[in-house]
């Protein structure tokens, strides 16, 4: 391998050049071997249409502008330097670009095959386009990174994207691409996009902090699971378009926050999709999924606020039916959100709506005897506290139930009344509704038996309870 350490040695090295000041070119030359570059010292160097046997390597140099374009070598190496731009276009198939320890302006690499950055400083963008084999970027901080479009198909297979540890100050964008596979790793960032983006298995996403936007517009992801875990997304998720390889007849595309903070989430797609919240928090407002998107809500993630877009709740099929429309399963969590979200609006009767469905919810998934318990008597009969028309209907039942059997006994039947008398029958549903109410007018005498003094004292205390349940669920309306 040639080693060269000054600008003016290069110039001996190829035999087409041009050479201006600090600034050299060499154009459609063959080297033999190698080609090592060692503190050398340029305003601009450019390798143009260039081949050598061996790799190309520049190390511990400070060059302005260096352009390396259609260049057929073993590998390109850029290590320990100071590059101002750096321009790596068109490389030979098979020829991996390696750029690490190193500062520049700016970075463009086109039409390569693999490509490794590893601990760069770029004070502007890095741009990587029409991909020809994998990336992988770890431990650099850079202004702006861009990845878009590939040219990578067939035999050649298609790249795998990977990256550790990089900070982007502005905007990380992936755009146009097809890739086997696309893992992000503590990435820290400003603004996320994944904008046409199709990969071979699902998303991986590990310890993503993002101060401002993620968008995903239109990512195909295959079946199965893609996850964002451990991250903190201080701004807007966007959702856009998520699709599954092979359309709706693969099942719903499938993307989920795994312990992950999130400020706003929205989500809409034309194709099913399902957004799951695990172990998760939404600390600002979950939109509502429009198109055939819906969200899944574990037990364990909170929702701050719920976009409701005008909907209202009249009764227990209009939440049913909005929960189905919003979420992949009602679930107790999904209840408490809109729950949440009505209480922050001060509607108060629905409210109350969702509290009850809420509870009968909860109650479905206690076992056996406790399950019937619940649901029947504290949620059909007492209304859980905030349905007035449960207990009322039990009170009106009980009345009426009372009265048929007083009528029924006989007991307040003067002689000559039968059974279709009709004071007979007034006087006995006047009876039942003085026992339920409680108003002591004192039992007939044809009654006074300690059996009908038990029941008597059964009915009053069950009134009681009735009336009493009645009365503080009106006054808390009132008073609210």
């Amino acid at each position: 391998m040639g080693t060269v350490r000054t600008l003016e040695e290069l110039a001996t090295v190829g035999r087409q050049r041009t050479v201006s000041g600090r600034s050299l070119s060499l154009r459609r030359d063959e080297i033999e071997g190698g080609l090592q570059l060692d503190t050398v010292f340029a305003d601009r160097i450019a390798f143009e249409h260039v081949g050598l046997d061996g790799p190309l390597t520049v190390r511990s140099c400070h060059v302005e502008e260096l352009v390396i374009d259609h260049v057929s070598a073993d590998a390109v190496l850029v290590t320990n330097s100071h590059i101002g731009r750096l321009t790596i276009r068109n490389a030979s198939i098979g020829c991996e670009v390696t750029v690490t320890d190193t500062s520049l302006i700016s970075l463009d690499i086109h039409s390569c095959g693999d490509v490794s950055l590893q601990r760069l400083r770029a004070e502007q963008l890095v741009q990587l386009t029409a991909l020809r084999g994998s990336v992988r970027i770890g431990s650099s901080r850079i202004a702006s990174l861009a990845c878009r479009s590939q040219v990578t198909a067939g035999r050649l297979g298609r790249p795998r994207v990977e990256a550790q540890s990089l900070h982007v100050a502005e905007d990380l964008t992936f755009d146009d691409l097809w890739l086997s596979a696309l893992c992000l790793r503590d990435v820290d960032t400003r603004v996320l996009t994944l904008k046409r983006v199709r990969i071979d298995e699902p998303l991986l996403t590990t310890e993503l902090r993002c101060s401002d936007t993620v968008r995903i517009n239109g990512l195909v992801v295959p079946a199965g699971e893609s996850c964002i875990t451990d991250s903190d997304i201080r701004g807007p998720v966007e959702l856009r378009e998520l699709e599954v390889h092979g359309g709706g007849s693969a099942g719903p595309a499938q993307l989920s926050f795994h312990n992950t903070t999130l400020n706003r989430l929205s989500a809409g797609s034309n194709d099913p999709s399902v957004i799951s919240l695990r172990n998760s928090s939404v600390t600002g407002t979950l939109g509502l999924p429009t198109g055939r998107s819906r969200y899944s809500l574990d037990e364990r993630c909170s929702v701050s606020d719920l976009e409701l877009a005008g909907e209202t709740f009249r009764n227990s099929e209009q939440v049913l039916a909005f929960l189905d429309r919003s979420f992949s399963e009602v679930s107790a969590t999904a209840l408490e959100s809109v729950r949440t979200a009505l209480a922050k609006r001060n509607r108060n009767r629905e409210v109350d709506q969702l509290y009850y469905l809420t509870r009968q919810r909860e109650a479905a998934l206690l076992p056996g005897f406790r399950r019937g318990t619940a649901q029947w008597f504290m949620g059909g009969v007492l209304g859980w506290g905030v349905r007035a028309r449960n207990p009322l209907r039990m009170l009106l039942t009980g009345v009426l139930l009372t009265a048929l059997g007083l009528h029924m006994a006989g007991s307040l039947r003067s002689g000559g009344q039968d059974i279709m008398s009709v004071p007979a029958a007034s006087k006995a549903l006047v009876l039942a509704a003085a026992l339920w109410l409680n108003v002591g007018t004192g039992m007939p005498s044809q009654l006074e038996s300690p059996a009908w003094s038990a029941l008597a004292v059964i009915f009053t205390a069950a009134g009681l309870l009735f009336t009493t349940l009645i009365v503080g669920i009106v006054i808390r309306r009132l008073v609210r």
